[in-house]
């Protein structure tokens, strides 16, 4: 078989396609300078397959996009590639879909399939739902209700007051208060977003007990403060 090399570069266009193969953004394009490069030093077809790790028909393919638009011939043209399964919206919806079901992405395959009659895998709605920066994390335990309003505002005013007057050593201020331990139940994963974590609301009946008392700054600076009694 007659063996096929690249001819007659100038010596602008060695320098061009070397630059192009030491600093392309592309790895294609790196790629296919070398290889001309290599032909044109007179490394046969056989030998650049075994280098590049590609067929005979991938280096003639290379080689006749040179000969035929030289430098453009280096780059992809503009639409090859696999076309994507999902449209924007139809990521926004999975997206969706995720948010109302963070345990269970079998429910979000199954939407997927009854919307749009598509088939995908496990792996593939994972990298979809990661595009939208959601991770699969542990949930947070949460109250089960929130503090009245007006008692919170009506609290925290003294309070605020006592840690003034502890900063200007006025007074040692120490905090008391109790809590409790049990057995709780484990603590499920589920997908959620960046910044966001989803909350699991949990109770217990039967709890340990215990009273705790703690001081609001750091021993450090309390030593370096008057009090006053």
């Amino acid at each position: 078989m007659k063996q096929r090399f690249i001819q007659e570069l100038s010596p602008e266009t060695i320098r061009l396609l070397q630059r192009m193969y030491r600093s392309s953004d592309h790895h294609q394009v790196r790629q296919r300078a070398h290889c001309l490069l290599l032909s044109f030093k007179g490394f046969n077809v056989t030998e650049l397959m075994s280098i590049f790790g590609v067929t005979r028909k991938t280096i003639y393919t290379w080689f006749d996009a040179w000969e035929d638009k030289c430098l453009v011939g280096l780059y992809d043209r503009p639409g090859r590639g696999r076309k994507a399964t999902f449209s924007d919206e139809e990521k926004a919806q999975i997206r969706a879909w995720a948010k109302a079901n963070p345990k269970n992405l079998n429910a979000v395959l199954a939407k997927i399939k009854a919307t749009w009659k598509v088939s995908v895998s496990k792996t593939t709605l994972k990298r979809i739902l990661k595009s939208f920066s959601m991770r699969w994390r542990r949930l947070r335990r949460v109250l089960a209700g929130k503090p009245d309003p007006v008692e919170y505002a009506t609290k925290r005013q003294p309070l605020e007051e006592f840690q003034r007057q502890e900063t200007q050593g006025v007074l040692d201020l120490r905090y008391m208060d109790e809590s409790g331990f049990c057995l709780v139940p484990y603590l499920p994963y589920a997908w959620q977003e960046s910044g966001e974590t989803l909350g699991l609301p949990s109770q217990r009946s039967r709890r340990l007990n215990v009273l705790g008392r703690m001081t609001w700054l750091p021993m450090c600076l309390k030593r370096a403060l008057p009090v006053r009694w």
